[in-house]
Order: structure tokens, then C-alpha cells, then sequence
């Protein structure tokens, strides 16, 4: 399973929020977590949170995807009952003004809402994204980085209905099938614990040209999108994904 929240917060005093503020939550977050938690959620290939954090028209909003039960149960009580949030040792109070949250509560859920797609995806990246490679960051997306993405962080979520592919051929026949139909996008670097990681952030609009399974799986992974992110750092703020079934 997975519950997405989505919590819109107001700051004390004025200041200037950034998209790293994310990685501030996430810490934050933790520290009201039981102790074990925190000690293993960084052990898995995958971290069950994935979040990111906006500014929109003046209005600071937090969305977290908590993916698995275990997840849920240690964190989906904090975010549906704290008030409020320090950042930054205490400097910055923020306050919970609203929140909302939708939970996926199975593969079948998920693969029942990719049915209705029309198989056209936009995918609105709002925080710096980016993937690796033998220790190179990349910060151009292509179909198979992103698909191979997906299915690490589905595999993560889902562990029960994992997505098998050993030989890597079922990763490069689900990217052939996608083609990118018109793509807005823009380098964005993440500040993170002294570095900058090069990223990017915009919009994408993906043809899905697969038939049969392949078609439905790879709808329900873009769709997925929206709620496990995309690259790398989810968890810490990067790679944060709005997804949207675009008309014909």
C-alpha cells in the first residue's frame, strides 16, 4: 500500500522557504519516528518516504508518500496529527494550515486507475531531478532511466507484486514504447548537505505506444510517478513528480 498527504503550511515569521526545506521536514519528520525506524529506514535499495516540498503564489505545501505498511504506521500518524514543524534548529516554526491524504491500497488499486488512461502522461517535475550512473549524475531524462527508476521504487513499495526482470530486456521494451511528445525542461540544482546536485525540473508529455500488459504496466508506473517520484533523493526532497492522464 501507499498514503499519499498533502500538507499545506504557513511559516511565524517572513522568510524565504526553498525546495531544499524538504530535506529540513523529512529530518524533522524522523526525529518523531520510533528510534528503530530511523536507524533502518536507509538500509532497504529503497526508501519508503518519498516527499517534496513547493512554493506556490506565496503558499507552502509538503507532499509525502509513505510506501508500505510499515511506513504508514510509524509516520502516518505523525503527519495526520502534528500541528507543527522546526526547521533549522528551532529558527523556523511552521505551522500545519491544512492537510489532506489518498491512499493506494494495492497493485490491483493501481493498475485499475492506469486502465482509464489514454495513454498520453505529463509529468510536471517540481524539485530538482536527477538520476546516476556509474557514479555520474545525469540530469537529462531518457525513457529507460526513467522506467528503470519506477521499477526500483515499485519493487521498494510493492514487495509482494514485484516486477521481475533480470536479463534488463523487460526495462528496454517498456522505454521503446514510450516517445516523448513535447518536453519543457530546465537545469536546477538541489542543495544538499554542501553540494549542488545538478538536475532539472519542467514538464514532460510521454506517448505510451505499448499494447497489451506492456501498455497497462507501463501506464500504471508513469502513474506511480506522482506518488513514489522519480531519480534520485525522493526522500530528501529531489525528484518530486506531479502526474496528470493527459487528454487525446
Amino acid at each position: 500500500m501507499m498514503t499519499q498527504y498533502r500538507i499545506v503550511l504557513s511559516a511565524d515569521h517572513p522568510c524565504h522557504p526553498k525546495p531544499e526545506w524538504g530535506y529540513r521536514l523529512y529530518a524533522a519528520l524522523l526525529e518523531t519516528a520510533p528510534a528503530s525506524f530511523g536507524l533502518n529506514v536507509h538500509q532497504d535499495a529503497v526508501t519508503p518516504v518519498s516527499q517534496y516540498f513547493t512554493v506556490e503564489d506565496g503558499i507552502l505545501h509538503w507532499n509525502i508518500t509513505l510506501l508500505g505498511r510499515e511506513c504508514q504506521d510509524c509516520l502516518g500518524p505523525v503527519l495526520w496529527e502534528q500541528n507543527s514543524f522546526f526547521l533549522q534548529n528551532g529558527s523556523i516554526f511552521l505551522r500545519v494550515l491544512e492537510r489532506s491524504a489518498q491512499a493506494v491500497s494495492s497493485v490491483e488499486e493501481l493498475l485499475s486507475q492506469a486502465e482509464g488512461c489514454t495513454g498520453r502522461h505529463r509529468l510536471l517535475f517540481r524539485t530538482a531531478t536527477a538520476f546516476k550512473s556509474r557514479g555520474r549524475y545525469l540530469n537529462l531524462p531518457t525513457s529507460r532511466l526513467m522506467i528503470q527508476s519506477l521499477i526500483k521504487k515499485w519493487n521498494g513499495c510493492f514487495s509482494d507484486c514485484p516486477i521481475e526482470d533480470e536479463d534488463g530486456q523487460g526495462i528496454e521494451a517498456l522505454a521503446a514504447g514510450l516517445y516523448f511528445e513535447q518536453f519543457r525542461l530546465y537545469d536546477r540544482v538541489f542543495h544538499l548537505k554542501g553540494n549542488a546536485v545538478p538536475g532539472f525540473v519542467g514538464a514532460l508529455l510521454l506517448e505510451n505506444r505499448l499494447h497489451g500488459f506492456h501498455r497497462l504496466l507501463a501506464d500504471a508506473l508513469l502513474r506511480f510517478s506522482g506518488y513514489a517520484g522519480m531519480g534520485i533523493k525522493t526522500a530528501l526532497g529531489m525528484g518530486g513528480v506531479e502526474y496528470e492522464c493527459a487528454e487525446n
